[in-house]
């Protein structure tokens, strides 16, 4: 059996299209986490955040990548926030390959600007608001995000073809054996 694959980094990477592409090409499962945690928990992490808060989100967020961590031959799509929870990006590098994709600032508030409704922590920014709070919590995240084993920038990463293309080069690059 393969180790599972943990892709990381900011909200609005890519994590989840990548991750698709990647399973399809190795014939692995694909688990996006958040969607995992709204199943698990009955309850969008929209209404999670504003019902009991951000800390409550993080423990469930902890608690299902506990247990969904050791499937062989699966690959997940982290929530941003996942590996800067305590120990949880060494609980990641342990279990599996962890593979951290990097955007800019500009980028990443670019893309999330267009789907910040279902994103709590940044539903009410916009504009240089947004980037502001992107480059901030990436200066915060950065150093967590590069102890991945593998790490692929996505700033032009901005078509289905080049997620596929993307999903292939990494795929090329792991060692499974």
């Amino acid at each position: 059996m393969r180790s599972p694959i943990f892709l990381i980094g900011f909200m609005g990477s890519g994590k989840s299209t990548v991750g698709r592409h990647l399973a399809d090409h190795l014939g692995f499962r694909f688990i996006d986490t958040d969607v995992f945690i709204e199943t698990r928990f009955r309850e969008r992490i929209t209404d999670i955040f504003a019902r009991y808060g951000e800390e409550t989100f993080r423990r469930r967020e902890r608690m299902a990548i506990e247990e969904l961590m050791s499937m062989p031959e699966t690959i997940f799509a982290t929530g941003g926030g996942l590996p800067c929870q305590g120990d949880t990006m060494d609980l990641l590098l342990e279990a599996g390959h962890t593979i951290y994709l990097r955007g800019s600032a500009p980028v990443l508030a670019s893309r999330l600007e267009l789907c910040k409704r279902t994103r709590p922590t940044i539903r009410d920014k916009s504009g240089d608001e947004l980037l502001d709070f992107v480059k901030q919590s990436l200066e915060r995240r950065a150093p967590i995000y590069s102890r991945a084993h593998a790490v692929y920038d996505i700033d032009e990463v901005d078509t289905v073809a080049k997620e596929r293309l993307l999903a292939e080069e990494i795929a090329r690059s792991l060692d499974l054996g």
